[in-house]
């Protein structure tokens, strides 16, 4: 016995085109998942932050240079819990060097935006409050 599906050529056309966009979109969410969004200029680390519906001030109040330690202690495992809830994680990155650009977020008090960026490709983060009761957030929550 033969199963025959057939198909017109404008279902086809229509099949095919929900295919690629599927892929594109697929695409685009694994990219950031994965920590291949574009972190290498500060109008792009920006835009990213925009897309996560936070506002940053367009100017980084700190930049600092951090080696991503080989082991991780129970805070930095604690860490990239954090990270990993929000599909990121750091552990592929030990040894590495990175810059965190932290940002202030105009629409919310005391709160900032981190983001870590390693050859370019932002692979981490939080947006955190900078009050001492204050909370840490991944940014991408899950």
């Amino acid at each position: 016995m033969r199963l025959f599906i057939t198909f017109s050529k404008k279902t086809l056309l229509i099949v095919l085109a929900a295919l690629a966009a599927g892929i594109i979109i697929l695409g685009e969410v694994f990219t950031i998942r994965a920590g291949g969004a574009d972190g290498s200029t500060n109008a792009q680390r920006c835009e990213f932050a925009r897309d996560l519906g936070v506002t940053p001030d367009e100017t980084a109040v700190s930049v600092k240079e951090i080696v991503i330690p080989e082991e991780f202690s129970d805070v930095y495992m604690k860490y990239n819990e954090l990270q990993r809830s929000a599909g990121y994680d750091l552990m592929p990155y030990r040894g590495r060097k990175a810059t965190v650009y932290t940002y202030r977020v105009t629409d919310a008090e005391d709160t900032v935006i981190n983001l870590i960026v390693s050859d370019g490709k932002i692979i981490g983060g939080d947006i955190s409050s900078v009050r001492i009761d204050g909370e840490m957030k991944p940014l991408i929550p899950v």
